[in-house]
C-alpha cells in the first residue's frame, strides 16, 4: 500500500535521500536511523495519541490549551491536509522550508538514505524539526495502529487513546481485540494512559497491556468526566466549556486533552481553558469552509456514526446534501446506509487518489432516490437553494484535500 505525502519528494530529491513508498510496520529501521541522529525523539515531553477516531481533534485541543497557557509545543499529524508542511507544526505554524532543509541536512550527514519508508522518514524529520528549538511539549499522532507505528519510538510519553473501532483491518487485524493490541502498544513502562469510552473488548485488552507496563489508567466517565459542558477531575472543575468543533464527541476529546495536560503537571486556569476550547479547530472535522458548506473526513464506521449524530443534533431541520468520495478499502456500504438516513441528496465524485472508489460503484449501491455522479472534480454542483440547505463533503481526507485545492474556483 502506498500513501503519497504531498510535496515530500521535493525535499528527498533536493537532498538526495531515498525512501520506500510503502508501509512497513515495525520499528527496527527507524530506531537505527534515530540512533545515528542522536535520538532526537527523547529530547522533549511527549503526549502520544493513538486510536481509530479523535486523534487529530484531541491534538487540536492539546495545542489550543498549550498555546493559550503560554506553552511552546510541536505537533505531528497524519495525513496532510494540503501538503507535507501542515503535518509538522511549531506553536501552531506549519514547518517552514528552511526548517525542513535543516532536518534533511542532518539526515544526509548521518547517511540514512535508503534505510526508511516515506512515513518513517517524515517521522524522523518531525523529531529533527522539534529538536531545533526548545519546546515544552510535543504532541504526536500515530500514523496507523500504534505498537509498530514509526511514531512509537520515544522512551517515555503519556499515552492517549480516544476511541477504538474497526479500521485498517489489512494491517491491524479484523477484530476489536487485535486492533486494540496494536493501539495499546504506545503505552510506555511506568507511565500514564488516558482513555475515552472504549468498547468492552477493547478496554479489556488495553487494561491488560497497561497492567503489563505498570501504567496508570485514567478513564473518561470513571476518573474524570464531562457533562453539560462541565469538566470534572477530582477537586478540579471547569465550567462553561463551549468547543467550536461540532459534535458531542468533541467534548470527550476535549476532556482527554485537559486530563493529559493536568497529568503532565500543567497548572491550567479555568478562564484560559474556556478560551482555548473555543479556539481549538481542525481542518476536515465538521470544518465550515463556506457559509453552508462543511468538510468532514469521516471514513470509517465510528466516524460516520459521529457525523450522523452531529447532523441530527446540530442541523435537525436542514436539508443535507452530501458530496462523497471514498477509498475502495473502506466499508462504503455501511457508510452509505448511515448517511442515507439523514441525506436529502448525494453527489458521488471521482477523484484522483490511486485507491479512490469509482463514483459509479457508490451510485449503484446507494438506495437513495436523489443521487448523481460527477466525473470531474472541477464540476461539483452545490444545491444550496436557501438557508435551510447545507452541503457536507465527506468520505475521505484525501478527497477533501483534492477538493480544497479547488475551492477558490467554486
Amino acid at each position: 500500500m502506498y500513501v503519497e505525502i504531498t510535496n515530500f519528494n521535493i525535499y528527498k530529491k533536493k537532498w538526495d535521500i531515498e525512501s520506500e513508498t510503502v508501509i512497513k510496520p515495525g520499528l527496527a529501521s527507524i530506531q537505527k536511523a534515530l540512533k545515528k541522529l542522536g535520538n532526537p525523539q527523547n529530547k522533549h515531553r511527549v503526549i502520544h495519541v493513538a486510536g481509530t477516531n479523535g486523534k487529530g481533534s484531541t491534538i487540536a485541543f492539546l495545542s489550543a490549551l498549550a498555546k493559550e497557557h503560554g506553552l511552546t509545543y510541536g505537533s505531528f499529524n497524519s495525513p496532510s491536509i494540503v501538503d507535507v508542511h501542515d503535518q509538522i507544526q511549531l506553536n501552531g505554524q506549519n514547518v517552514t522550508e528552511q526548517q525542513m532543509d535543516e532536518a534533511f541536512r542532518k539526515m544526509q550527514a548521518a547517511e540514512i538514505s535508503g534505510m526508511l519508508t516515506d512515513f518513517e522518514l517524515l517521522t524522523v524529520v518531525a523529531f529533527l524539526v522539534f529538536e531545533q528549538i526548545q519546546l515544552d511539549f510535543v504532541f504526536i499522532e500515530t500514523g496507523m495502529g500504534g505498537r509498530w507505528d514509526s511514531t512509537n519510538v520515544m522512551d517515555q510519553s503519556i499515552a492517549v487513546i480516544p476511541s477504538i473501532s474497526i479500521d485498517h483491518t489489512n494491517f491491524l487485524g479484523d477484530t476489536i481485540e487485535q486492533i486494540s493490541w496494536h493501539k495499546a502498544g504506545i503505552i510506555k513502562p511506568n507511565s500514564k494512559l488516558i482513555i475515552g469510552a472504549l468498547p468492552e473488548g477493547a478496554k479489556h485488552i488495553v487494561q491488560e497491556v497497561a497492567s503489563e507496563q505498570n501504567a496508570r489508567i485514567l478513564e473518561l466517565g470513571k476518573n474524570f468526566s464531562v457533562q453539560e459542558n462541565t469538566y470534572t477531575f477530582g477537586k478540579i472543575t471547569y465550567n462553561d466549556l463551549q468547543p467550536q468543533m461540532l459534535g458531542k464527541h468533541q467534548l470527550s476529546n476535549m476532556a482527554l486533552a485537559i486530563t493529559a495536560l493536568i497529568e503532565s503537571d500543567v497548572p491550567l486556569k479555568e478562564s484560559i481553558v474556556q478560551q482555548a476550547v473555543k479556539k481549538a479547530s481542525l481542518l476536515g472535522r465538521m470544518e465550515r469552509v463556506e457559509e453552508d458548506i462543511y468538510f468532514d473526513g469521516a471514513h470509517n464506521e465510528a466516524s460516520i456514526d459521529a457525523l450522523v449524530e452531529t447532523i441530527k443534533d446540530v442541523f435537525p431541520n436542514k436539508n443535507v446534501h452530501f458530496v462523497v468520495g471514498i477509498l475502495k478499502d473502506k466499508d462504503y456500504i455501511y457508510m452509505l446506509r448511515k448517511l442515507e438516513g439523514v441525506a436529502t441528496s448525494f453527489q458521488f465524485v471521482d477523484f484522483h487518489h490511486e485507491r479512490a472508489l469509482p463514483a459509479n460503484i457508490l451510485y449503484s449501491h446507494s438506495q437513495h432516490s436523489e443521487k448523481c455522479i460527477t466525473k470531474d472534480i472541477n464540476k461539483i454542483h452545490f444545491k444550496n437553494k436557501d438557508n435551510s440547505d447545507i452541503t457536507i463533503v465527506t468520505g475521505s481526507l484525501y478527497f477533501l484535500t483534492e477538493i480544497r485545492a479547488k475551492i477558490v474556483n467554486w
